[in-house]
């Protein structure tokens, strides 16, 4: 992937709103399909994270062994496609965050049908389909700033950036992983 083309970065804007579609759509799937939808669209997205992480890291590795012929068109296009990492695994992890919806979907099915069992039914959907809803804004960003990306490509090369400038999402470090929990154990 040529990173200091246009042409590829719009390329991956569009891959990216493919997949905005899809996980949107999958969040009105019927309840039969929304599993395998929910499967194939992490499948896809951890394959297009997969592109992004090694379009980038080879560029990376290209510009230490070959610092001369990294060229500003190509500094910008890779830290496009690194940017654009970060909404792709976050929508990512909202897709695993579905997963874990759809497995609460399945214990809350287990129990005998009260009218506090059905609202947590209703509730964990819609959970659900914020979750998607949230994952498919993700991907749209991304989208979004991989196009604007490819567009200012070609820009005049602006000064390094000084150590207060560096944007937030370069400093910021992962929340801490929250604590198993012992959820029911339900028994028909």
């Amino acid at each position: 992937m040529d990173l200091d083309n246009p042409a590829h970065l719009r390329i991956l804007a569009t891959r990216l709103r493919d997949r905005v579609r899809a996980v949107a759509a999958a969040a009105s799937a019927p309840a039969g399909y929304l599993q395998s939808r929910i499967g194939d669209e992490t499948s896809n997205l951890a394959d297009l994270l997969d592109d992004l992480t090694y379009a980038v890291t080879w560029q990376l590795d290209e510009a230490a062994r070959h610092p001369h012929q990294h060229t500003p068109e190509l500094r910008r296009g890779t830290a496009a496609a690194a940017r654009a990492a970060i909404p792709v695994g976050l929508a990512l992890a909202g897709l695993g965050q579905a997963v874990a919806q759809l497995g609460a979907l399945h214990t809350l099915d287990a129990y005998e049908p009260t009218d506090e069992q059905q609202a947590a039914v209703q509730h964990t959907r819609q959970c659900l389909e914020k979750t998607l809803h949230a994952a498919s804004a993700q991907l749209a960003a991304a989208a979004q700033h991989m196009s604007q990306g490819a567009d200012h490509l070609h820009a005049p090369s602006r000064r390094p950036l000084s150590s207060s400038e560096v944007p937030a999402y370069a400093t910021a470090t992962l929340p801490p992983a929250p604590p198993p929990s012992c959820g029911p154990n339900p028994t028909r």
